[in-house]
């Protein structure tokens, strides 16, 4: 390799570097510059009323206070009741699950409780959702109850506590420094390995790169025509067997 392709790999890899860098320090700009995102959350327990002649009510109709609340959180997911909690002035997401002991593919619900969560990029919307689905939780069901005939002394009812206020949500940003780094390097060996193949090939002489395209192309033909001469002459050969071999009677 002659002194302009050093010269010309030499720059070309400097503007690689410099290109890469660019993209980088834009795409840490461009993540710096979103919004954080504030949740707001509290535990809601479903519990039934205190019963004088069975104290341990609650163990009993523990199962049917856990369907009860799994049939709430579907409501409020419904997009009528989001229709609601948006005409009430809540922009922001809500949701509503059960807690669940083990897993998403075979969950377990043994306890009455779940978690109301709110999440915007905004503190003033999260609360306010907050308190939208909150109140909206307890009028879904008492009319449910209400509906159903169930007396008030034996309705179920919906107790919030933990809330946690709204809370910024904030990532590391040591990890995500850490990976614009790793693909900055990833980039920048890339690009290298590309220039060093460009400036490798196009630093041989055109007779060169013609015979070596050239080249590979008479290889293919030699081959072929071998091939072809070779099943010729089998097919041949077969012929004159088959030919000197007497006819049995």
């Amino acid at each position: 390799m002659g002194l302009p392709a050093q010269v010309a790999r030499r720059w070309l890899r400097m503007a690689a570097v410099m290109v890469v860098l660019l993209l980088a320090a834009g795409l840490a700009y461009g993540i710096e510059g979103v919004s954080p995102t504030y949740l707001e959350s509290a535990s809601v327990l479903f519990s039934l009323p205190k019963s004088k002649t069975n104290p341990n009510a609650y163990y009993y109709f523990a199962p049917s206070l856990i369907m009860s609340g799994e049939g709430i959180s579907q409501l409020l997911a419904n997009q009528q009741v989001q229709g609601q909690i948006r005409k009430a002035g809540g922009t922001a997401d809500v949701n509503l699950a059960l807690i669940n002991l083990y897993n998403e593919e075979y969950p377990e619900y043994g306890e009455p409780l779940a978690t109301l969560t709110s999440s915007s990029q905004s503190a003033a919307s999260t609360h306010r959702t907050f308190r939208i689905a909150k109140r909206l939780l307890d009028q879904i069901l008492n009319s449910i109850q209400a509906n159903a005939g169930v007396p008030m002394h034996n309705r179920i009812s919906a107790q919030i506590f933990a809330d946690t206020g709204p809370i910024i949500q904030q990532g590391s940003s040591k990890r995500v420094y850490a990976g614009i780094a790793l693909l900055a390097a990833i980039g920048t060996g890339l690009l290298w390995g590309l220039i060093d193949r460009r400036v490798s090939w196009r630093s041989l002489p055109l007779p060169a790169i013609r015979d070596g395209r050239r080249g590979g192309a008479r290889l293919d033909r030699r081959r072929g025509v071998r091939l072809g001469r070779r099943r010729i002459r089998d097919a041949r050969q077969g012929i004159r067997g088959t030919a000197r071999t007497p006819l049995a009677r």
